[in-house]
């Protein structure tokens, strides 16, 4: 099977969905919490607080279809809807993926719900088990010793350099928002393109510390399909 010309991959909170769906899903808690129990604070993993939130909201009686009925209710980045049109109308040419420190029940949730599916060829994010159709339980995706802006669960990074060569693409263009998107943003070559989005973490990173590839800094998807479409798709 011939290569695809161009490599796509997308970060999803923040990015593809206009929240973070971590913590969207807190509207959930019990009434009377109006934030998480303090215990939860003395966690210094983020990957290690979502289970723990998730194993909070089954002993509070709160069911998986909850969880999921409050995620289908997240909305895409404006222009987004556009965006993954316009990937649709040149599936010939992109290899579409996710890479991201939400997890499998959330994206999936989402993306069954958006009909986005057919969109991407693979998805990495942290592995969840339903147990017994009632609890939601998150694990790691991996443990890393990056030094970079990472979490000790999730280097994207090395998740590319595991999976792709990029030398096999005629170009790859990496779209975020976060700290955890600088890392791999430092392996994209000059004919790449990094889309940032505006206002958040990963803007702030390249400018204290730029990057080789092209920067788009982007509000809405309709920004990334204006750079794209100079691409002779």
């Amino acid at each position: 099977m011939l290569k695809k010309r161009f490599l796509f991959i997308f970060d999803f909170d923040n990015t593809i969905v206009d929240d973070n769906t971590d913590t969207y899903i807190w509207k959930l808690l019990p009434e009377g919490h109006k934030s998480l129990p303090p215990q939860f604070e003395k966690e210094k993993h983020w990957n290690k607080v979502m289970r723990k939130v998730l194993q909070f909201y089954y002993h509070n009686d709160i069911s998986v279809q909850q969880v999921k009925t409050c995620l289908q209710e997240m909305e895409l980045t404006q222009g987004f809807r556009e965006l993954m049109n316009f990937i649709r109308k040149n599936k010939d040419q992109i290899e579409c993926i996710i890479a991201s420190d939400s997890n499998t029940f959330f994206i999936d949730s989402i993306l069954e719900k958006q009909d986005l599916k057919d969109v991407f060829d693979k998805i990495f994010t942290n592995p969840v088990q339903i147990i017994d159709d009632m609890e939601i339980s998150i694990f790691p995706y991996h443990k890393n010793e990056c030094e970079s802006t990472c979490p000790r669960n999730m280097c994207k990074k090395t998740i590319l350099l595991d999976n792709y060569q990029f030398n096999n693409y005629e170009k790859v263009c990496y779209f975020g928002d976060g700290k955890n998107d600088y890392c791999p943003g430092t392996i994209l070559r000059k004919e790449d393109i990094i889309f940032v989005r505006k206002g958040y973490g990963l803007e702030k990173l390249i400018k204290q510390k730029d990057l080789e590839c092209e920067k788009v800094y982007f509000e809405s998807g309709i920004d990334c399909i204006n750079r794209l479409e100079n691409l002779q798709l």
